[in-house]
């Protein structure tokens, strides 16, 4: 455990109360934890070795006796649980020791026993506590409204959009009036926020300058909690995405870092100056004390908080966060099973079980992010369809090689459905007319339908029964010459140069000249060939025209004939 030195004597009295009681509540964690403790990785690390020494973390000693009481009454209410849930025996012994990653992951995930509906009602419930007590840190810190009324701004001012700030729910349907609605609500609220912010603000600064045997202050400060009450309503009337929440809860830790460095200066100079001796030095380090003490009265006055408020709040936050997560993390590694019974029905579809079982579990953990205990479904039933989402979804992106758009992959699987109909149907396969007047769409889209569907086929796919020979060994290539023709064309030229050697040299330049059969291949016109030879083209007309004559004559055209019946031009 990577914990400061200076908390240890404070992790080892959470340990001493854990063991005496074998289980420890959130309060009692919070209320032994110091203050300066409020780094996130140290507080999992608390948590890791509290579960380490086997005590258990729960909300309060009841939820911790009703927990072992239902742990102990599981195995009679099992009959409680869908059957998919228990298709697969992976208790612990079950499953031979093996390095197939596969079987590894399921004897692990054996180990966690099931949920009744009461455990997952519990467990849900420390859910919400967490969220809940997170967000009402959230929501009293100044430093984080401050930088919401920010967030704010921007959106009004179009720098981010609505769904950069907050979440909408996915099951109503998101539409242009929704997102327009949810835009006009959220900056409608952040207004109100401001204004409530800024009359709280006002109060606060009446409430400490107010002497202190006023008659006053007592009802003051009950102004000034009802004002605080109200601001934080207002603010948990907003769902924020992960980004934002982060966003408040980074300036919330900044504050907290520049109190606990400022706060370390205080010490280390109050310490220097016990040491001290020169009268110098001590009244140079009461000046940097003086200093230090001036700028976190100063912070605290600009941010509205005490020190120790600042740093209380953001530790709520991390407690809150990790009970939640906690939790969540219980709910998930007791649903696993039923990830592993809806991927099986999706094998030999492009992806491997592991890979859909993962996506299956992404889908699994979106269910335990938006799972509403209150509505009175088991959890398995609610978090079947967003597995199953999952799982389709990671098929249609990631099964082909090439990605088909998961609209189409719906068209192709209507098809093939309609297709099998009409199979049974008329007892042959259907034509793409036939599919096209089933399914009320043009023939031309059901042929471009069934081209899509088509799986690409490697090169390398092994051909006959010795498997020899690939595919790519069977596939013309169209830029290559073929052989036979490639034969014929030289034994053409061959012939031609031949044929051509009986006429006049002159003649046989020219006919080689007009007819493209030199060394470049290219043709010239007669003005072209007479400028060559010095003479006119009327002149070059007639060679040409007494050399094809020649040419004509049966003891030279006889030899050329035979490529002209061949199909040669």
């Amino acid at each position: 455990m990577a914990i400061d030195e200076k908390f240890t004597d404070d992790v080892q009295k959470l340990l001493d109360m854990g063991k005496d009681k074998a289980f420890l509540t959130y309060d009692d964690i919070n209320h032994e934890l110091p203050e300066g403790l409020v780094s996130p990785d140290d507080i999992e690390d608390i948590f890791a070795t509290l579960g380490a020494e086997g005590i258990t973390i729960s909300d309060s000693e009841e939820k911790f006796l009703e927990t072992a009481a239902a742990a102990a009454g599981a195995d009679k209410k099992l009959d409680d649980i869908p059957e998919e849930e228990l298709e697969l025996d992976l208790s612990p012994g079950t499953l031979d020791k093996t390095n197939d990653p596969v079987r590894l992951y399921l004897r692990e995930m054996g180990v966690v026993p099931l949920l009744t509906r009461e455990g997952e009602v519990a467990i849900a419930k420390r859910i919400e506590r967490g969220k809940i007590r997170s967000h009402k840190a959230i929501s009293r810190s100044p430093v984080a409204i401050a930088e919401l009324i920010r967030v704010g701004q921007e959106l009004a001012d179009a720098e981010l959009s609505i769904r950069e700030v907050v979440t909408f729910n996915e099951q109503e349907g998101i539409t242009e009036e929704k997102i327009e609605e949810y835009h006009n609500y959220t900056i409608e609220t952040v207004s109100e926020i401001q204004k409530v912010f800024r009359k709280t603000i006002n109060l606060y600064e009446k409430f400490l300058v107010e002497p202190k045997r006023s008659p006053k202050l007592i009802k003051m400060r009950r102004k000034l909690a009802r004002q605080r009450i109200e601001l934080s309503q207002l603010v948990r009337l907003l769902e924020f995405t992960t980004r934002i929440q982060d966003r408040l809860i980074s300036s919330m830790r900044k504050s907290k870092e520049f109190v606990v460095t400022t706060e370390r200066e205080i010490e280390k100079f109050s310490k220097s100056l016990e040491r001290k001796r020169n009268p110098n030095e001590i009244k140079e380090t009461e000046k940097k004390l003086r200093a230090s003490k001036r700028n976190l009265a100063l912070f605290e006055e600009t941010h509205k908080q005490s020190a120790v408020e600042i740093k209380r709040s953001l530790q709520n936050v991390i407690i809150g966060d990790a009970e939640a997560q906690q939790a969540k993390k219980e709910l998930v590694e007791a649903n696993l099973r039923l990830v592993v019974s809806i991927a099986k029905k999706y094998t030999n579809r492009g992806l491997q079980f592991l890979d859909l079982i993962q996506e299956g579990n992404i889908g699994l953990m979106k269910a335990v992010d938006k799972f509403e205990y209150r509505r009175g479904y088991k959890f398995s039933t609610y978090a079947t369809w967003w597995i199953r989402q999952a799982i389709t979804r990671a098929i249609a992106d990631q099964a082909r090689t090439i990605r088909i758009p998961v609209h189409m992959i719906e068209t192709i699987n209507k098809l093939i459905r309609t297709s099998r109909a009409l199979v049974q149907e008329l007892g042959r396969e259907p034509t793409s007319e036939e599919i096209a007047r089933k399914m009320d769409i043009p023939a031309s889209k059901v042929r471009k339908v069934l081209k899509i569907a088509q799986e690409p086929i490697s090169l390398e796919t092994p051909i006959g029964e010795e498997e020899d020979s690939h595919l790519g060994d069977f596939i013309e290539d169209k830029t290559i010459q073929n052989p036979a023709e490639a034969v014929i064309n030289i034994n053409l030229r061959e012939i031609t140069e031949e044929v051509l050697k009986t006429l006049t040299p002159r003649e046989e330049k020219v006919i080689k000249m007009r007819f493209g059969l030199g060394p470049n291949g290219s043709e010239h016109t007669l003005e072209e060939v007479g400028q060559h030879f010095a003479v006119t083209r009327e002149r070059i007309r007639q060679i040409e025209a007494k050399a094809l004559r020649k040419l004509r004559h049966p003891s030279r055209s006889r030899k050329l004939k035979a490529f002209l019946e061949s199909g040669r031009p």
